[in-house]
């Protein structure tokens, strides 16, 4: 039998999350009794979702039931006899990806969590949230940065365009007076020559 990678023992109708990478995940089920229906419900995020493997298979490695690339379903396998069966997912690709998913055995009541799940749930939702909220600090800060560049922008805009006025201003009124300073000066001079 393959060398599986068994994660953790579940006790039946657990509802959990893991990371999957290209080695199988792999957790078991025991059938008390033999011809019992398990049903895998499944959803797969991450990148290259849809490039996966589930697989049920027996104690001795036969597979069961095979699903390939799809990223969220269920599958169904009747258990013919009583044993410890195996269900494993597998990326086909080297991205990141998690698997949320549940099983229920015919006849078995679920129970989809403890408090252990949900303290730790609750600690990444309040990280999460600080997350968020530092998120929404830098939006706000580096919006309020924006809009004062853009009136410190438009400030300079009109500092120059009045510099600009000002400096065409002071040439025509430099030129306006020479020109009457030199035109005043030759006014009487009479320049024909006369020696």
């Amino acid at each position: 039998m393959k060398v599986l990678c068994l994660i953790c023992l579940i006790y039946m109708g657990q509802s959990l999350s893991v990371q999957i990478s290209q080695k199988p995940t792999c957790f078991y089920v025991k059938s008390y009794t033999g011809d019992t229906y398990v049903t895998v419900n499944y959803q797969i995020s991450g990148v290259d979702e849809n490039k996966t493997e589930i697989t049920i298979e027996s104690e001795n490695g036969d597979k069961l039931v095979k699903k390939q690339n799809t990223k969220e379903g269920a599958l169904k396998q009747l258990l013919r006899e009583k044993g410890t069966y195996y269900i494993c997912f597998k990326s086909l690709s080297k991205g990141y990806k998690t698997v949320s998913f549940d099983f229920d055995m015919d006849g078995v009541d679920k129970e989809y969590a403890q408090s252990e799940q949900f303290s730790e749930m609750s600690k990444e939702l309040s990280r999460t949230h600080r997350n968020y909220q530092a998120i929404y600090r830098n939006q706000n800060w580096i919006t309020d940065r924006e809009n004062a560049h853009q009136m410190l922008l438009e400030q300079t805009q009109q500092n120059v365009k009045l510099c600009a006025l000002a400096k065409i201003g002071i040439l025509l009124t430099i030129a306006i007076t020479q020109i009457c300073v030199v035109y005043y000066f030759f006014k009487g001079k009479d320049f024909s020559a006369s020696v």
